[in-house]
């Protein structure tokens, strides 16, 4: 079978082309390029300088004047009296001051409320000394209806008088001033008593 003959091309392409170092053609649009503006000539009018008003001095400021140091005035130191101990002061009511109280309850006044009073008055104004007092003989009530406080008194002077009349060590400190202490809470209870009388 006889073979078919190649078709001969005649003639050339300028859109072919098989060198392929060159760009091929392209369809775009070729952009138009912007118009660059001209540059604006500066006017020949004469530009007038601004006056700057002139700026005030700033007045330096004052130092202020310095405070005198002022020390504060310390306490006088307070005597050394030695070491305290706190006891328990009692004292009871007397049978008469009893009777005395029973009246005030008539009034709608409280009886404990006056052996209150008066034993508060008493602590303040104890002051306890040297010399051992004996407990009086006298005739008082329990001492539930008494009246019961604490104190501090010098210890030098509570071992003093535990020495010389406790040697034995029996007795609490309270039973060493009782004999001081109970006077006068029966002084104070009388005041007590004669006020509230005199008022209700």
């Amino acid at each position: 079978m006889p073979r078919k003959k190649r078709t001969a091309i005649k003639g050339s392409d300028p859109a072919y082309t098989s060198d392929f170092s060159q760009p091929l053609p392209t369809h775009k649009v070729a952009e138009q390029a912007e118009p660059i503006p001209s540059p604006k000539v500066p006017s020949t009018q004469p530009v007038k300088p601004q006056k700057s008003e002139p700026k005030a001095k700033a007045e330096p400021a004052s130092k202020p004047t310095p405070k005198p140091i002022v020390k504060a005035a310390q306490p006088a130191a307070k005597p050394d009296v030695g070491e305290k101990r706190e006891i328990a002061l009692s004292a009871a009511v007397k049978v008469e001051q009893n009777e005395k109280l029973t009246a005030l309850e008539a009034k709608g006044i409280s009886a404990k409320d006056a052996i209150t009073l008066a034993g508060r008055r008493a602590v303040e104004q104890f002051e306890p000394k040297a010399a051992f007092v004996e407990k009086t003989d006298t005739e008082r009530m329990p001492m539930r209806q008494g009246y019961k406080s604490t104190k501090r008194i010098p210890a030098a002077m509570l071992d003093q008088l535990r020495q010389e009349h406790d040697p034995l060590g029996l007795s609490s400190d309270g039973a060493m001033m009782r004999g001081q202490f109970e006077p006068l809470f029966w002084s104070c209870l009388d005041a007590v008593i004669e006020e509230l009388n005199s008022k209700y």
